[in-house]
């Protein structure tokens, strides 16, 4: 039990100090945040641009959570 412990342990680590490597190398595309509109408290919807594509996120102290899939990013746009 000890030995998984550690294990698991060691694995969160080295995530956690190659987290900007890993995210090089899995999240490849252009990505950008567009808008972001304070709703409430905590609680923001911003339109992100990913890989040519518009999506409206919702934004939360829990997290981050795509709402809709809103279409393809308009390119004269900049």
């Amino acid at each position: 039990m000890a030995v998984l412990l550690c294990i698991l342990v060691g694995v969160g680590f080295l995530l956690s100090r190659y987290r900007d490597r890993l995210n090089k190398a899995f999240g490849t595309g252009p990505k950008a945040i567009k808008k972001t509109v304070d709703v409430l408290p905590g609680v923001k919807l911003a339109v992100v641009e990913i890989d040519g594509m518009k999506v409206v996120c919702g934004l939360n102290k829990s997290g981050i959570t795509a709402l809709q899939v809103v279409g393809p990013a308009d390119q004269d746009q900049a």
